[in-house]
């Protein structure tokens, strides 16, 4: 099993999680100062963040199970011929 393509794909699973926690961190610290217990403003601060960075953490997540289904793909194989 090639380690480094494992820890590549590994590296971008890491990137996506922070990425998708950012955009909920973010929206929560929008909508910190509005004083109502009664209405749900996180809707509106999450849906006032764009889109962009779900797009990002898609494709860091893609990537990075691309790279590891390579590598353990890489390492069946290996098995399969000895």
């Amino acid at each position: 099993m090639n380690k480094t393509t494992a820890a590549i794909g590994c590296f971008f699973i890491m990137i996506a999680a922070f990425l998708y926690a950012a955009k909920h961190i973010t929206a929560a610290i929008m909508i910190s100062n509005i004083n109502s217990a009664k209405t749900n403003y996180f809707d509106g601060g999450y849906e006032s963040i764009s889109t962009g960075i779900t797009y990002w953490t898609g494709g860091s997540l893609l990537l990075g199970l691309v790279f590891l289904i390579g590598s353990v793909s890489e390492l069946l194989m290996q098995k399969m011929k000895a």
